[in-house]
């Protein structure tokens, strides 16, 4: 468990946090520049202390602060690998030197086999040699990933970790931060921007503005809360788990299935029987009536309308109960109306397959 009080003024900024989290998972922040996720931070590292009014934080059975009793435990004694949006790599060593600065071989979780494997999955193996000014901005990024995951000792903390890192990289390190918190049992604190990240990352959730903690809990609970704000934004996302069926070659697709329903996705060939992650936005599901196939939308799910809320004037937020889960739509109050759509009722949900992002699942031991 960590729990966190604190009472933080920053010039004309209030900084006030009262949470009790969970320390077996991914932790996300979510919220706008300036809503205080960075600042949180900073008291979790133990920087910034000028700025506390009172403090309390305690991490499992160890606590890392008590202004009440005036104990700090030194920043350095936390076990807390950290990923600044600055990056930061020294720039008088190479990226071999950087990665293992922190690394302490009789404390850590980490052999030179799995740091050999970390490196691969990062695709840094042929920059171990280079200096920092070398490197490109996502290869300086994932550089100093790699540094934090290694100087990790208890938890990590990573601020917007893939801001500079390309597209062809993400799932790849998305995939290697899931599988390092499920296999290898260590906190991760996780803020980013994107949501699309937390679709794939986080397991608990928690949304900021203003200084103040808006929502906090399950990740799927906050995502289809269709009554908070985090739903409501209009590049909500939903994540559906399937397992890929089959490459269909001549049309470039993959067939993947969920319990009940079959479904089309990507754009690559994804290895048969693989686990996988579909990234569906809320505004490009549309509903009908029936389940009519002439149409160029290849994907309908079979749904029920559990929930609607009038989001703006022109615009209603659907959740839908989809097998065991729920997704959310919005759709503009015209079609609300003239589908006559109430709770309860069973219609179709809809979504063309270049909407679908497919990341692996996938997590083998080996692969550390």
């Amino acid at each position: 468990m960590l729990k966190i009080k604190l009472d933080c003024q920053f010039n004309d900024f209030d900084l006030i946090i009262d949470q009790q989290l969970p320390s077996d998972c991914i932790i996300g922040l979510f919220g706008a520049s300036g809503s205080g996720k960075s600042r949180l931070i900073r008291q979790l590292l133990g920087f910034d202390l000028n700025h506390q009014k009172s403090a309390r934080i305690d991490f499992n059975d160890q606590q890392w602060q008590n202004s009440s009793t005036q104990r700090i435990l030194s920043p350095q004694k936390r076990g807390i690998g950290y990923l600044a949006q600055s990056i930061d790599l020294f720039p008088h060593l190479t990226v071999e030197q950087n990665i293992l600065f922190g690394w302490k071989k009789e404390a850590s979780r980490f052999d030179l086999a799995m740091i050999k494997n970390i490196t691969r999955q990062l695709d840094i193996q042929s920059l171990l040699a280079k200096k920092p000014e070398q490197l490109s901005g996502g290869q300086q990024q994932r550089v100093a990933l790699a540094r934090a995951i290694l100087a990790g000792s208890q938890i990590l903390i990573l601020d917007e970790p893939l801001s500079a890192i390309g597209e062809d990289h993400k799932p790849q390190v998305m995939q290697l931060l899931k599988c390092l918190q499920q296999q290898l049992h260590i906190p991760i604190i996780y803020s980013s921007h994107n949501r699309v990240e937390h679709a794939f990352l986080t397991d608990y959730l928690m949304t900021f503005n203003g200084g103040r903690v808006i929502q906090s809990g399950d990740y799927e609970t906050i995502a289809t809360d269709i009554n908070g704000n985090f739903s409501q934004m209009s590049d909500a996302i939903n994540h559906i788990k399937a397992e890929v069926v089959e490459f269909e070659q001549d049309c470039y697709v993959n067939r993947v299935k969920t319990k009940e329903h079959s479904l089309w996705a990507g754009y690559r060939p994804i290895e048969q029987g693989h686990l996988v992650n579909l990234e569906v936005r809320a505004q490009d599901i549309s509903l009908f009536l029936s389940q009519s196939n002439q149409s160029s939308i290849l994907n309908c799910l079979k749904v029920t309308i559990v929930d609607f809320e009038e989001v703006s004037r022109h615009q209603y937020i659907i959740k839908l109960a989809f097998e065991d889960s729920f997704l959310i739509a919005f759709i503009t109050k015209k079609s609300f109306v003239s589908l006559e759509l109430k709770k309860s009722m069973e219609v179709y949900a809809k979504f063309k397959s270049v909407s679908v992002l497919p990341l692996s699942m996938d997590l083998d031991q080996s692969r550390l």
